[in-house]
């Protein structure tokens, strides 16, 4: 029986594109290049995410490894955060699901200051019954600790979970720890997946009753 849903932000809920992030921010390709592999692409984004750096604290590292100045890098933290823009395709599902009085959680890798942009930019967040930002644990996904973190806290039993994720990793991690997963894709064709998942559990539900 599946009673709970939980949800990835980043390419789920919200857009997640790098490359389109960085082409979109400077016509220079050199300086694409540059933001990709010495920003998004590089550990220290990962630090970011688990919460063992702050964004002021690695604002002027990834200055001076880029030689881009430390206004500039601020400019391109501050377009990030505004291309996390809602994928309207799961915002009607979350809906939908909320409609059917799913309790809706979230698992999401970022850090604290991107999470708590969003949470003030997008108030269908607070409809969510609860949820573990990375940012704020010092654990991140495929991590197990993470996932176990988020059922302790909201008394989850994982067998009662469909978590929805886009990183594989993750959904092996998850499916590891009993949950049942869909690797998730921006297609309408893995949107009718998961409701006729659902849906299919709810008969099975219902003949057991």
């Amino acid at each position: 029986m599946i009673r709970n849903i939980v949800f990835d932000f980043g390419a789920v809920l919200f857009q997640w594109k790098p490359q389109h992030i960085v082409e979109t921010f400077t016509q220079s390709v050199d300086e694409q290049t540059i933001l990709m592999r010495e920003v998004l692409a590089h550990p220290d984004w990962l630090e970011l995410d688990r919460g063992t750096m702050l964004i002021a604290e690695e604002i002027p590292k990834f200055a001076a490894r880029t030689s881009i100045s430390v206004q500039r890098m601020e400019d391109f933290f501050n377009h990030i955060q505004l291309s996390l823009e809602k994928i309207p395709e799961t915002e009607a599902l979350f809906f939908r699901l909320l409609d059917q009085n799913y309790p809706l959680y979230y698992l999401t890798n970022m850090c604290s200051a991107f999470f708590e942009t969003l949470y003030e930019k997008h108030h269908f967040i607070s409809f969510f019954d609860g949820g573990v930002v990375s940012g704020k644990e010092l654990t991140m996904k495929p991590e197990p600790e993470i996932f176990l973190l988020l059922c302790k806290r909201y008394e989850l039993n994982p067998h009662e979970c469909l978590f929805i994720d886009d990183h594989y990793p993750n959904i092996e991690t998850a499916k590891s720890l009993g949950f049942n997963t869909i690797h998730f894709t921006p297609t309408q064709s893995c949107i009718d997946e998961i409701e006729e998942l659902l849906a299919t559990f709810s008969i099975k539900t219902q003949l057991v009753k």
